[in-house]
């Protein structure tokens, strides 16, 4: 990252650089100081027009930066045909006109007709401009680009050079036409930013780089070296000569001899360059790898450093706690914890530290977590020790276990109830059994004295003992049922479906008293499982006829429905007997009979009512009225575009 940041900013320091020296040069030129231009003429050789075009140039390199795109290229395409204008004056020998159309130079300095910049400037400016503008429309760096630079480096680098070295052919191509120690800074400035900013997208290493632009500087400045010392022998018709032979051949030898050694690191720094970038590119995968693993493992990961410090979560972390991962890194794992853990977690860490002795490191134990939301919740926790590069760090995997302990209390709670049901089952199948035994006795011997008055009494006792039993197994039958039984849903007209459970129990004791009113309305239907829904109704109005109050005038039981959002409340109202508030409580349990003088069931009607509506995916409520009671069903509707009433249902 700090390599990255300190890259860009040579597209910063390129393009200030630019406006820097052209916004100076062409001060001077305006101001016209013509003691200064006397005494020191070398500051006059960059000419107005390259000291505007390298402004132009340098402002379109920031402008770049910041994300525009028009500004920039109409700025660059201005340079690219002035340097195209510019280097066609000498190769074409023409005039063209742009020389002093801006700005006429109020002295001559002797390096070239007025105004006229030299040839490898008027070539620098093209390539930059060509680079840049390749850079904004592609959005990206590529080799194209490289190469221009690389071009432009290269030029301007053996024109600064050859000042040092008193190389004129290095700066002046073409005699008295040279370019200028400012121009070629800035050629530098803006060339390193093209070839060395975002190179990893071209698949070169910026040490490759650097070595093929010294190498090739480096040959370009002894090719013209030689070509400046065969220019001398021609000149002055002198050959230069050593003790060994010809000097030409042997500056040809020189040549030759350290472009192949240069060439040959090239290419060791090259392929070495290749080998490192595929070693990091395989890192880079297997770190993604291993990321997508840790970012798609269903556990939470957390790593914390040996302070409890967040160093990193993984999605699956943030899924469970509800914290986002810029809300947990950098913060106490212990803002996880609730108490006891949260207030005793740093002194637990320090008190490893000091001793070793660990509680949960490598342990692994079940302990409580706390969400964003505050909720408390069971969690399985392993935590190891990782020591890395003399420094500690915590690897945590958290598992989520609300759901297993709720199984198992729901397998807790039913395996309760099973043991209780065995138990109140068996004694109420043997209780009717027995007792109908004893009367078989008393019955043979009534017989047996001809006492059929008395025989009648105890068969009807019988009778009823047998009955008993039989509603008994007819609700263990149910239970079964709706515990066992896979039925395909369909459609439900609600108020058919309670007409159909009120006439199935008009054989009730009492039932031709009571006023029962259905009001709900025909056109009300529900998607459900029909047999479960109709064991739902039965025992509803079974129940409210059951317990009516015998003392009451007028009796009665009202049937509604109610479609809400998302559901449908069905309701059965009395004003029968109610429920004690003391025995609320023990509503919708098993074998739980509250009058137990005023009906003689088994206990399991409500009970089968709430298990029913549970299986259905809904819940029995109950309410108490003034006088009477009022039970409620809510169930899930299933939403459908059509809801026609099978006609072969109702």
């Amino acid at each position: 990252m700090n390599w990255q940041w300190s890259w860009q900013r040579a597209n910063l320091a390129a393009g200030i650089w630019c406006l820097v020296v052209g916004i100076g040069m062409m001060t001077f030129w305006l101001m016209e100081p013509v003691d200064l231009a006397g005494h020191l003429p070398f500051l006059f050789g960059m000419k107005f027009n390259a000291a505007l075009a390298a402004v132009m140039t340098g402002a379109a390199l920031l402008l770049s930066t910041r994300g525009l795109r028009t500004l920039p290229t109409l700025l660059l395409l201005v340079v690219l045909i002035y340097g195209v204008l510019a280097l066609s004056q000498h190769v074409l020998a023409i005039d063209v006109g742009i020389d002093t159309l801006l700005n006429t130079p109020f002295m001559d300095i002797g390096t070239s007709r007025p105004g006229r910049i030299a040839p490898n400037t008027a070539l620098c400016f093209i390539l930059v401009s060509l680079a840049l503008l390749l850079r904004i429309i592609r959005r990206k760096t590529d080799t194209v680009q490289v190469l221009l630079g690389l071009s432009a480096i290269i030029i301007a680098a053996a024109a600064l050079v050859g000042y040092a070295i008193a190389l004129d052919i290095a700066h002046d191509w073409i005699r008295f036409t040279r370019m200028s120690i400012p121009s070629a800074s800035c050629f530098i400035a803006l060339g390193m930013s093209i070839v060395f900013v975002d190179t990893e997208e071209t698949g070169y290493h910026r040490s490759t780089l650097a070595s093929i632009l010294g190498l090739s500087t480096y040959l370009v400045l002894l090719a013209m070296a030689y070509y400046e010392l065969a220019r001398y022998e021609t000149a002055f018709g002198i050959t230069f000569t050593a003790d060994t032979g010809n000097g030409r051949s042997t500056l040809t030898s020189l040549i030759v001899i350290s472009g192949v050694l240069y060439g040959g690191l090239v290419a060791h720094l090259y392929f070495s360059s290749r080998r490192a970038r595929r070693m990091a590119d395989d890192l880079a995968e297997s770190r993604a790898r291993l990321a997508a693993v840790i970012d798609n493992a269903v556990d939470g990961i957390i790593l914390i450093d040996d302070r409890g410090i967040i160093l990193k979560v993984n999605a699956a972390c943030t899924r469970i706690f509800g914290y986002g991962s810029d809300d947990m890194i950098g913060q106490n794992v212990k803002m996880l914890m609730p108490d006891p853990y949260h207030r005793d977690h740093d002194r637990y860490i320090s008190n490893y530290q000091r001793s070793g002795e660990a509680k949960v490191i490598g342990i692994g134990r079940e302990v409580e977590g706390r969400r964003q939301s505050g909720e408390i919740f069971p969690l399985d926790l392993a935590v190891a020790r990782i020591d890395l590069n003399g420094a500690t760090i915590y690897s945590g995997i958290v598992r989520d276990i609300s759901e297993r302990k709720e199984s198992e209390h729901a397998l807790i709670d039913a395996n309760t109830e099973l043991e209780e049901f065995a138990y109140r089952t068996s004694h109420d199948l043997r209780s009717p059994i027995a007792s109908s035994m004893g009367l078989l006795k008393i019955s043979r011997m009534m017989l047996a004295d001809g006492d059929l008055k008395g025989l009648a009494q105890t068969l009807q006792r019988m009778e009823k003992n047998f009955g008993r039993l039989d509603h008994l197994i007819q609700n263990i039958i149910t239970i079964t049922r709706n515990r066992l039984m896979e039925e395909e849903k369909s459609t439900i007209s609600l108020r058919a479906a309670v007409s159909d459970a009120i006439d199935s129990l008009s054989h009730l004791e009492e039932f031709r008293r009571i006023r029962i009113e259905n009001h709900i309305a025909a056109e009300l239907t529900i998607i459900s499982n029909p047999s479960k829904f109709d064991v739902i109704v039965g025992n509803m109005l079974s129940n409210a006829i059951k317990y009516h109050d015998p003392q009451e005038a007028q009796p009665r039981i009202d049937i509604r429905a109610l479609r809400s959002a998302g559901g449908i409340r069905l309701s059965v109202e009395d004003n029968g007997l109610g429920v004690p508030p003391a025995s609320r409580h023990l509503l919708f349990r098993m074998f739980k009979r509250l009058h137990p003088n005023r009906s003689f069931g088994s206990g399991l009607g409500l009970y089968i009512l709430r298990k029913s509506a549970e299986s259905l995916g809904g819940t029995a409520l109950y309410e108490a009225r003034d006088k009477g009671s009022r039970f409620i069903i809510e169930l899930p509707v299933e939403e459908t575009h059509e809801n026609p009433i099978d006609p072969g249902r109702r």
